[in-house]
């Protein structure tokens, strides 16, 4: 049996991307879900940073999870673990990070449609980045050539984002669906709510882990899941948890090494925006079957992709979460969230 510690980091070197784990971490969720020893030390270790440079993920995380001794990798992208896995890689997904999203793309008072997009300029986060890849989805499901009829600038990022729409210095942006219909009223159009084009979720980034530290130390693993599943609960309680996590972000941004994550204004800057982050009440991924088939629409799967069960290894997430709603002194919580699931529809 291992004797070391579970090590976990996510993949890339955003913000967001720290943020839940060290909920969990600074809420003592890992410790009281049992990752810890007999003397009370931690029997875990976060490695903050970022595992891969950004756009190599596919190509280079388990190396790096091994070099680096990680056993659990942060906010993968799905398509990744489908990639090493074919490859033979010993690499499955355990648990669902962002899952279903409240968002909404706008287009100016011009953009009626997707199709009346060639020839204009749509902004995003950053090139290669979830909403990159997305909307580039439903570009070409448009008609249109997401590499040549459109224009993408980058970095563009909340709140700016919908002053440069207003500006008319980019002609479509993601935003909050409460802005989207603000938005509307003064005569910009919707192009694409997510929550309707994904009713049953969108895994577009999922947690990891190497198959060895899930059958040699399952106990730690479940442990970890459970701490993360909490952190779920605790970041989307809101406006009860607000003051913590807001201050979390703006020192973890404070620390960032990038220029851009330090600028960047808060994701979850109000308690509106934090109970809408995409974090699954029960950690479960879904949606992997629409997401696939959507990457091999757009040339991406240049790989014989596995069976969805050959990915996922979903047995301790279930476990978790089932045992964390069951416990008397957290009904109370997972009621308040239940309440926000049922309103926002995720």
């Amino acid at each position: 049996m291992p004797t070391g510690k579970l090590r976990m980091a996510p993949a890339c070197y955003h913000v967001l991307h720290l943020v839940p784990v060290m909920v969990a971490h600074e809420m003592n969720f890992f410790y009281d879900e049992g990752l810890k020893d007999a003397e009370g030390n931690l029997a875990y270790e976060i490695a903050p940073g970022g595992l891969v440079p950004f756009g190599f993920e596919k190509a280079g995380l388990v190396k790096a999870m091994e070099e680096k001794g990680i056993d659990i990798a942060l906010d993968i992208l799905t398509p990744t673990v489908f990639f090493q896995r074919s490859r033979g890689a010993d690499l499955y997904i355990i648990a669902g990070w962002r899952n279903q999203s409240a968002h909404v793309w706008v287009g100016g008072p011009e953009v009626k449609s997707l199709r009346d997009l060639k020839g204009r300029r749509i902004g995003v986060i950053e090139i290669g980045g979830v909403t990159y890849r997305g909307i580039k989805t439903w570009v070409r499901k448009a008609g249109l050539d997401p590499d040549r009829d459109v224009e993408w600038i980058a970095p563009v990022y909340p709140p700016s984002n919908i002053d440069a729409l207003r500006k008319g210095a980019i002609h479509a942006v993601f935003v909050h669906s409460w802005q989207a219909e603000e938005l509307k009223r003064e005569g910009f159009n919707i192009l694409i709510s997510l929550k309707e084009q994904y009713p049953n979720g969108r895994p577009d980034r999922i947690i990891a882990a190497s198959g060895k530290t899930i059958e040699s130390r399952p106990d730690l693993v479940k442990g970890f899941l459970k701490g993360m599943i909490r952190a779920y609960w605790y970041m989307r309680d809101q406006p009860k948890n607000f003051e913590y996590v807001y201050n979390l972000e703006r020192r973890l941004r404070r620390q960032s090494p990038n220029a851009d994550e330090r600028r960047s204004k808060q994701i979850g800057g109000s308690p509106r925006q934090m109970e809408a982050m995409p974090f699954p009440i029960d950690g479960l991924p879904t949606g992997f079957e629409e997401l696939l088939e959507e990457e091999k629409e757009a040339g991406e799967l240049d790989f014989n992709v596995p069976d969805v069960k050959d990915v996922c290894d979903l047995n301790l997430v279930k476990e978790a979460f089932k045992e964390l709603k069951e416990r008397e002194e957290l009904k109370a919580e997972f009621e308040r969230v239940s309440a926000v699931v049922r309103r926002l529809g995720y």
